[in-house]
């Protein structure tokens, strides 16, 4: 039996969105890929800025769900590449699905209504 499967049951997200504290959340969750959707699908782009794509992870530690949106910014100078990760709780793959399907990415970050985590540049912090 996995990690996963003996720690929470199907239909919850991570338990890192009950955190407070944005760096404990992510601390918190340790990511184990359930499937890659690509860089767009339904007709639109799976990230915001230049690069990026979808996936869709449980964590190894509750086994809770997350709908994950990696984008990069391609830098016009010398400075490196801003990277962007949306952390998203979902309660099934389903639900990410559906996500997916309705929005673009830079629609899910504004459409989405609970809290979800973002990380830029390696500095944490929570959507709302």
């Amino acid at each position: 039996m996995s990690t996963t499967q003996s720690l929470q049951p199907m239909g919850k997200p991570c338990e890192a969105f009950s955190y407070q504290d944005a760096v404990e959340a992510y601390r918190h969750m340790k990511l184990v890929p359930v499937q890659e959707y690509g860089s767009s699908l339904y007709g639109h782009s799976l990230h915001t800025w230049d690069a990026g794509s979808r996936f869709l992870a449980r964590c190894a530690v509750c086994g809770g769900y997350i709908l994950v949106q990696e984008s990069e910014f391609h830098s016009f100078s010398d400075a490196p590449d801003d990277d962007y990760t949306d952390f998203f709780p979902v309660s099934s793959p389903e639900e990410a699905d559906e996500l997916n399907r309705k929005y673009s990415g830079s629609e899910i970050e504004t459409a989405f209504q609970p809290r979800y985590l973002m990380r830029t540049n390696d500095c944490l912090h929570w959507s709302k």
